[in-house]
C-alpha cells in the first residue's frame, strides 16, 4: 500500500481506474461465465454485459440480505454466491440428495482433470495461446473493431476525467453523504434513516474491498467509469437495434455521446463527473431492455433470469429509473412487439415483471411501515431529485426546439421503414418500435407539452434517459441514411463500408469543430481544498487504523468512520489542551498507577488552510479564516511547550497539514512492522 502513497494523487487515481477496469474484465469476462452457463460462448462485449446484469441483481440482493442479517463482509458475500450457484446446479440435477450430487460432481472434476493431464498441449501457457493470445481467434477485423470501440469510450471518459485528475477534493457536498452510506453498509446498516436505494453505495463498498482502493477514491472516479460503460452500452444497444446491418452506425451514436454530447443532448459534464446512482441504473436498464426485446422476438433468446436480475439491480440502484422508465417501457414492448403465440408469451413475462416488482418494493415498504414514514412522501422523494438541475448552455438549439426537430426526423425515418416493410414484408423492424418510444419521450420536451408542474415526472432525471436515447437515435438515423444510399446507388459492401467510414469521420469531426474542440469539464470543487484530500490519501495509505486522529471540518467526520479518530476544530481548540495535560501528568506516574483513560492517539493530523483562505465552503465551515487563524495560533503555542513534537506532514499552495507526534513510531505501518520484525533478525 505504501507503494501507491509515494506517487502523486493523479497517478493513484489512474491506478485505481486501471484496477477497477481490470477486475471488471476478469470478473465479468472469465469468472461469471463459470457460473452463468448461457453466456460462455457469447462474444466478449455481450458476455461482459450479460454478466453485469446477471451478477448485478444477485450481488445487490445478497448484500441487502447479508446486511440486514448483520453478517455482511467480503467473505460472507463470496460464500453466499457460491452457495447460490451450488443449490441452483443441485436443483437442475436429477439427484435426490446433496451427497449423491457431490459424488457426481467429484467424478466430473476427476474425469476433466485426467483429460487435461492426458492432453499433449495441456499447460496453462498453451491454453492461453490458443484461447487468448492468438490473434487469429478473433480476426484482424474484430480486433480493429474492438480497439476502436474501446478507444472512443476511453476518449469520452478522459474528457470527463480531466477535472478529477486536477482536483482531489469532492466537487459537491453530496459526496460526503454518499461516503456515509458506503461506510454504513460495512457497519451492517443498509437503509440508515430513510429507505433510499443504495445499490451504488453497495457496489462502491464491494469494489473497495475487492481491489483494496479506498471508498473515497472510488466515489471520486465512479462517474467517469460509469460514462465509459455507458458509451459501450450505447454501441451494443444500437448494434442490436439495427441488427448490425451497418457496423459503423453504432459507432456514430457512441461517438456523439462520448465526444460531442454538449451540442445535441441534455448533458452536463459537471454532473457526469460526480458519483450518481442514476447513470449506473441507466446502464443496467438499457442492457435489461435489450435482453427483454431479444427474448420477445426470439432472437438471441436467453433465460428470463437475466431480465429479472437486471431489473432487481436497476431498482436497487434507482427506483425512478426502474419504475418510471424501465418497467413501463418493458410493458409497452410486451404489448407492441409482434411475435408468435402472442397471448401465451404475454402472460408469463407479465407475471414475472409484476412479481419481481412487488418483491423489490417489499423491503422499502416494510421499512417505511415500521418507521412510520409517510408513503406519499417516500414516493415523491423517489420521483424528484433535488440535487439535479437542467442547464445546457452549449446546446446547438434550445432543448424544446431540438426535440421538435428530433420528432420530425423520427417521423420521417419511421415512414421510410414503414414503406420498406410494406414493400418487402420481411418483418417489422425494431427501429419502428424504438422510434415510437423515442417520439413518446420527446413529446415531454416540446413546447406544447408543459410538465413543469407535474407531480409524477421529474424532467431533470428524465434528461439522462433522453440523452442516451438520443445517442441510439443518432445511430438509427446514420444507419437509415446508409440504407438509402445503398438502395439508391446499389454500392458494393466494400465501397459502402468506406463511404460510411468517411461519413462518420467527417460528421464527428464537424461536430467537434462546431463544439469548439473536445470540451473538457472545467468544474472546480466547492467543498474543501484539494490538499486536504491529497494529504488524507497519503495518511490512510501509510498509517495503521486507529493509531491516529484527524482534525478538520465536521463534514470530514464521515471519512474517519470505521478507520480512525476525529476531532472537529471547535472541539480540538477547546478540549485538546486538557486531554494533552492529563496525558503528560499520567506519564509522570509509575506505570502501575496509570489508568490508561487519557491516552491520545500516537499521531494527530491537523488540517489547515493557508491565507488568503476561501477554499472551504461556507456551509462546511462557518467563518473559516477566523478558525484557521485560531488553529495556527494554537499550533504556535503548542510548539513552545516542553517535550512537544510538531511536524509539517504536508504542504502546498493552499494547504498545510501538521502532525502532532505524541508517540513516535507507533502510527506508521512501516515502523510498526519493523518493531515486530526487526531488520537484524
Amino acid at each position: 500500500m505504501g507503494f501507491f502513497a509515494d506517487y502523486p494523487y493523479w497517478v493513484n487515481a489512474l491506478f485505481a481506474i486501471f484496477r477497477i477496469g481490470l477486475i471488471f474484465f476478469i470478473l465479468l469476462g472469465f469468472i461469471a461465465p463459470l457460473f452463468l452457463s448461457h453466456i460462455r460462448k457469447l462474444p466478449l462485449i455481450e458476455r461482459l454485459l450479460y454478466s453485469w446484469v446477471g451478477l448485478g441483481g444477485i450481488i445487490m440482493g445478497s448484500i441487502f440480505v447479508l446486511t440486514v442479517l448483520h453478517i455482511y463482509d467480503f467473505i460472507s458475500l463470496i460464500l453466499t454466491l457460491l452457495l447460490i450457484s451450488f443449490f441452483v446446479n443441485f436443483s437442475r440435477s436429477k439427484k435426490r440428495s446433496i451427497l449423491s450430487f457431490l459424488r457426481q460432481w467429484e467424478q466430473k472434476v476427476l474425469i476433466a482433470y485426467i483429460r487435461f493431464v492426458e492432453m499433449k498441449k495441456g499447460s496453462f501457457g498453451d491454453w492461453l495461446k490458443r484461447n487468448v493470445l492468438t490473434l487469429e481467434n478473433y480476426g484482424w477485423s474484430k480486433i480493429g473493431k474492438y480497439s476502436l470501440i474501446i478507444s472512443i469510450a476511453v476518449a469520452g471518459a478522459l474528457v470527463r476525467l480531466f477535472p478529477i485528475l486536477q482536483h482531489a477534493a469532492p466537487f459537491g457536498s453530496g459526496w460526503f453523504s454518499h461516503l456515509d452510506r458506503v461506510k454504513e453498509i460495512s457497519l451492517q446498516d443498509y437503509f440508515g434513516d430513510t429507505a433510499e436505494p443504495v445499490g451504488m453505495h453497495a457496489a462502491v463498498n464491494l469494489f473497495s474491498q475487492l481491489i483494496q482502493v479506498s471508498p473515497e477514491m472510488i466515489l471520486q472516479i465512479s462517474g467517469v467509469i460509469t460514462s465509459f460503460f455507458l458509451s459501450v452500452i450505447i454501441y451494443w444497444s444500437a448494434k442490436d437495434l439495427i441488427k448490425n446491418r451497418y457496423s459503423v452506425a453504432p459507432l456514430f451514436g457512441m461517438s456523439i455521446y462520448a465526444l460531442t454530447p454538449l451540442l445535441l443532448m441534455p448533458i452536463s459534464f459537471d454532473q457526469h463527473i460526480e458519483a450518481a446512482s442514476l447513470e449506473m441504473a441507466l446502464g443496467l436498464a438499457f442492457i435489461t431492455f435489450t435482453i427483454f426485446v431479444r427474448n420477445l422476438r426470439g432472437s438471441y433468446k436467453s433465460p428470463w433470469f437475466y431480465v429479472l436480475s437486471g431489473f432487481v439491480a436497476t431498482a436497487m440502484m434507482n427506483l425512478f429509473i426502474a419504475f418510471v422508465f424501465l418497467l413501463p417501457i418493458l410493458l409497452f414492448m410486451l404489448v407492441i412487439v409482434p411475435r408468435k403465440n402472442y397471448f401465451r408469451s404475454f402472460r408469463r413475462p407479465t407475471i414475472y415483471l409484476i412479481s419481481i416488482s412487488i418483491t423489490v418494493l417489499m423491503p422499502f415498504a416494510g421499512f417505511n411501515i415500521y418507521h412510520g414514514v409517510d408513503f406519499q412522501q417516500f414516493v415523491l422523494k423517489q420521483l424528484f431529485n433535488v440535487h439535479l438541475y437542467s442547464y445546457f448552455p452549449s446546446l446547438i438549439l434550445p432543448l424544446e426546439k431540438l426535440s421538435v426537430i428530433y420528432v420530425l426526423i423520427a417521423c420521417g425515418i419511421g415512414s421510410f421503414h414503414l414503406i420498406r416493410w410494406g414493400v418487402k414484408r420481411d418483418g417489422m423492424r425494431d427501429e419502428l418500435i424504438f422510434l415510437g418510444s423515442f417520439i413518446g419521450v420527446s413529446f415531454f420536451y416540446i413546447p406544447a407539452v408543459d410538465l413543469s408542474n407535474s407531480w409524477w415526472l421529474d424532467l431533470d432525471q428524465l434528461n439522462h434517459v433522453y440523452a442516451l436515447m438520443i445517442a441510439i437515435f443518432a445511430s438509427v438515423v446514420f444507419a437509415t441514411l446508409l440504407e438509402i444510399v445503398d438502395i439508391t446507388f446499389e454500392m458494393y459492401k466494400t465501397g459502402l463500408r468506406i463511404c460510411s467510414g468517411i461519413l462518420l469521420v467527417v460528421t464527428i469531426g464537424s461536430l467537434i469543430f462546431i463544439q469548439g474542440g473536445l470540451k473538457l469539464s472545467r468544474t472546480n470543487p466547492d467543498t474543501i481544498p484539494d490538499g486536504f484530500m491529497e494529504a488524507y490519501y497519503q495518511i490512510i495509505t501509510k498509517r495503521q487504523p486507529y493509531t491516529y486522529a484527524t482534525v478538520g471540518p465536521e463534514v470530514q467526520q464521515v471519512m474517519a468512520k470505521n478507520r480512525h479518530y476525529f476531532m472537529e476544530y471547535s472541539y480540538f481548540l477547546s478540549e485538546y489542551n486538557s486531554i494533552d495535560s492529563l496525558y503528560r501528568e499520567e506519564l509522570e506516574l509509575p506505570e502501575v498507577e496509570r489508568d490508561g483513560n487519557n491516552i491520545p492517539p500516537a499521531s494527530i493530523f491537523v488540517f489547515t488552510e493557508k491565507a488568503p483562505y476561501g477554499h472551504i465552503q461556507q456551509g462546511i465551515l462557518y467563518d473559516s479564516p477566523s478558525v484557521m487563524r485560531d488553529v495556527e495560533q494554537w499550533i504556535t503555542n503548542y510548539k513552545q511547550l516542553p517535550n512537544r513534537m510538531v511536524e509539517v506532514y504536508y504542504s502546498d499552495i493552499n494547504t498545510k497539514v501538521y502532525e502532532l507526534v505524541i508517540r513516535p513510531k507507533e502510527s506508521e505501518m512501516e515502523d510498526i512492522l519493523y518493531d515486530i520484525y526487526p531488520a537484524n533478525q
